[in-house]
């Protein structure tokens, strides 16, 4: 069965998924998808009328994350905007500071600044950004190098690039893994299936049966891990 919900006369698909578990969980996702987990007994009457109770919440969610702009490619940092960084929500907040520093603490991005001007600010933040993901990035090549070890295959380099169209791509001849900038944004999980998807393509350029059975293998919920990321991120907007 379809479901759906109808939210200021939009109409709004809402994926269902039917698990072993006690309790049911529904999510809003920044993209505008909506998905709804439930245990396998269910009934659909009962499915059908939670989302008409969650109407509200579910237009609320919609409404934050148009008004934040979440997930967007952002030009300018200020305060009270919103971020993302590994999955979690985050304000902006700056502040005026004889000596410049970026701190991430309790779903704050704390920027430290003695400068005034917003291109400035922007490129401070850019900086900071460059640094800590590509360590992260290479954090998680390090952890699943080994897979690709045995085989040969040299460590890659992590570069940070902005990318419309692409999470990632590698570039074999120079052991170098290009990541876009906005990957950050996204959860562990996430970022963890786009470095390995890369990290096999040292061994199989092609999105051939070896190159997915080896990807099965070392990450059996991969499919899931990339319908989180399409649904929370659109590129090329």
């Amino acid at each position: 069965m379809e479901y759906s919900v109808t939210i200021k006369g939009k109409k709004y698909p809402v994926e269902v998924a039917l698990k072993k578990m006690k309790k049911v969980r529904l999510k809003v996702f920044p993209s505008g998808g909506i998905r709804l987990s439930a245990p396998t007994d269910t009934p659909e009457e009962w499915i059908e009328e939670y989302l008409r109770d969650k109407i509200p919440w579910i237009e609320e969610k919609l409404d934050l994350f148009i008004k934040t702009k979440a997930i967007e490619k952002e030009e300018h940092f200020s305060s009270g905007a919103s971020t993302r960084i590994l999955g979690r929500q985050m304000i902006v907040e700056i502040h005026s500071s004889n000596k410049k520093q970026i701190i991430v603490e309790d779903g704050t991005l704390k920027i430290y600044t003695f400068e005034n001007d917003q291109t400035r600010i922007d490129r401070q933040v850019n900086n900071w950004w460059q640094q800590s993901s590509r360590r992260y990035f290479q954090g998680i090549v390090n952890h699943l190098y080994p897979i690709i070890e045995k085989h040969g295959i040299e460590k890659p380099k992590i570069c940070v690039k902005k990318m419309s169209t692409l999470w990632g791509s590698c570039i074999r001849k120079k052991a170098t893994i290009n990541i876009n900038y906005y990957l950050y944004k996204a959860s562990a999980p996430c970022i963890e299936y786009v470095v390995l998807h890369e990290m096999i393509h040292f061994l199989y350029p092609h999105h051939d049966k070896d190159f997915y059975d080896l990807l099965t293998v070392h990450m059996p919920d991969w499919q899931d891990r990339k319908k989180q990321l399409d649904y929370e991120f659109v590129l090329g907007v």
